[in-house]
């Protein structure tokens, strides 16, 4: 790996990083939270800051003059919250203002190379390398209850992320949910700049062993287009999920089914494999998904156990093809409590289907909708659309403060007829970009090995700090579209600020 900072421009990111921080750290300390409260009404106001620093040395193509796969980028993101409640409505707005700068100009290969990593994906998105983004990202209206024990609703522009509809207090449960079944089909995309929203209105009915919740709404354009106001009106997005909250009815469990409506109605091109110059992917997709998962924890030993199982079956219309998919995730973990540092190591295999024939008048390649993929590809380069990740980890904990993470993962296609994919779903209303990405396999299943480590330190409650780093050793698919050097590395440094 060649140093993170390099030449001048990376050396004015770095300076500028760390500037960003200082001034942030005393306008943080010399802020106090402004709140209002007078005959039942309360008026609450957060503010969110946000500055990362991110290198990326994507793989590398055959030279050609605008292949400049090796470069670093920077930005900000800050966040104004104003939450104005009573005993039976919540009034909620959110406003956002992103700065990048540095995006790489030259870094958008040929096909099938295609984008060199994800900062000249930012670019084709907008075609600047310096981007200034305001946008409401949030407004809506919540209910407490509508009756004295009846469903609650909330209306108007707001994250919705599945998976999360039911959290809790216990800290492993709660990282589980986070971090290993929430986001895999609809999220916020969270790790990107600008994030997506959702436009429309969710209903959900809480009881003490079930809840039920349901949402129709249209996403925003967002991820990697600075446009988020845009409501991306072509999709729309219907979800049903019932959850028994965990150790209820089943002791030491949770289990959620779910079923998510899709229909795409924008004419772009398609990420898939079906053959050049074909018209099988012409028209709209509709996709039905029903799964399931189930979630549990339970004391053993010295330590704690934990298993996850997630599965999701497709049907549907992918033009006109007719679409059949399906998705499977199991994990386990184990927990040592007693332990110094308190060594959490998990294993886990999924796999998201793939099209064995691109002739047979089937779509088979699972989609993964509008998800957030980075929490499952810590180095976004692929996700769970015709891929198989198995897995090993390791968390530890040295201080109270500070939090280490680990991640090996073996990397294949699951059908080598299908493609390489990589992304997280929808990002512009109308336009040349689909939002997922389709390289050619030239028929090999070996994508590749991942290993990455990182670093969360926790300050305070209102102040943390992250670092990642991650090595891609590619294997034949990568080879196959980048010769000359088919490793990679990605890294960032991040700071965060809430007060």
């Amino acid at each position: 790996m060649q140093p993170l900072i390099k030449g001048h421009g990376g050396r004015c990111f770095l300076i500028l990083f760390l500037c960003t921080t200082g001034i942030l750290l005393i306008h943080g300390a010399c802020w106090s939270l402004n709140l209002y409260q007078r005959d039942g009404m309360r008026l609450d106001t957060d503010i969110d800051l946000a500055a990362r620093y991110e290198y990326w040395k994507w793989f590398s193509p055959k030279k050609q003059a605008t292949d400049r796969n090796r470069y670093d980028f920077f930005f900000t993101r800050s966040r104004l919250d104003m939450d104005l409640s009573n005993q039976h409505l919540n009034v909620f707005v959110q406003l956002q203002d992103v700065h990048m700068w540095g995006l790489p100009d030259k870094s958008i290969s040929s096909p099938p190379a295609g984008p060199l990593g994800g900062g000249a994906i930012y670019f084709a998105h907008g075609q600047q390398k310096d981007y200034h983004s305001t946008a409401i990202r949030q407004a809506y209206i919540k209910s407490n209850r509508l009756f004295s024990k009846g469903p609650s609703f909330k209306i108007g522009r707001f994250d919705y992320t599945d998976g999360l509809e039911v959290t809790y207090s216990n800290k492993k449960l709660s990282w589980i949910k986070k971090m290993r079944v929430a986001e895999r089909l609809i999220g916020p995309f969270i790790w990107s700049s600008f994030w997506r929203s959702f436009d429309g209105m969710e209903l959900f009915l809480d009881t003490d062993p079930l809840n039920l919740t349901g949402m129709a709404t249209h996403p925003t354009q967002g991820g990697f287009e600075n446009d988020t106001q845009t409501t991306i009106h072509d999709i729309d997005l219907a979800t049903l999920t019932l959850t028994l909250r965990y150790n209820t009815l089943i002791r030491n469990n949770e289990a959620r089914i779910f079923y998510f409506y899709y229909q795409d109605k924008r004419d772009v091109p398609k990420a898939d494999n079906t053959p050049a110059g074909s018209d099988l992917d012409s028209g709209n997709i509709i996709i039905h998904t029903i799964g399931a998962h189930l979630l549990g924890i339970h004391p053993a030993l010295t330590g704690t156990i934990d298993w996850l199982f997630w599965g999701a079956y497709q049907a549907g219309r992918w033009g006109r093809l007719d679409h059949q998919a399906w998705a499977l995730a199991v994990e386990f973990g184990y927990q040592f409590d007693h332990t110094r540092w308190r060594p959490w190591i998990r294993t886990g295999y999924a796999v998201g289907s793939g099209d064995a024939d691109p002739n047979d008048g089937w779509h088979n390649t699972f989609y993964q909708l509008v998800p957030t993929s980075r929490k499952y590809a810590l180095f976004p380069f692929y996700n769970m659309m015709n891929s198989e990740d198995l897995f090993i980890q390791a968390i530890l904990k040295p201080s109270t403060k500070t939090t280490i993470r680990t991640d090996l993962h073996r990397l294949r296609l699951n059908d080598a007829s299908d493609r390489w994919y990589m992304g997280a779903g929808p990002t512009l209303e109308s336009g040349r970009i689909f939002g997922y990405i389709g390289r050619p396999s030239f028929g090999d299943h070996d994508l590749g090995v991942l290993a990455d480590i990182t670093l969360i330190y926790h300050h305070s409650p209102h102040l943390w700090f992250t670092a990642y780093y991650g090595h891609v050793f590619g294997q034949d698919v990568i080879k196959n579209i980048y010769p000359r050097d088919r490793d990679a590395d990605y890294a960032y440094l991040e700071m965060g600020l809430r007060f």
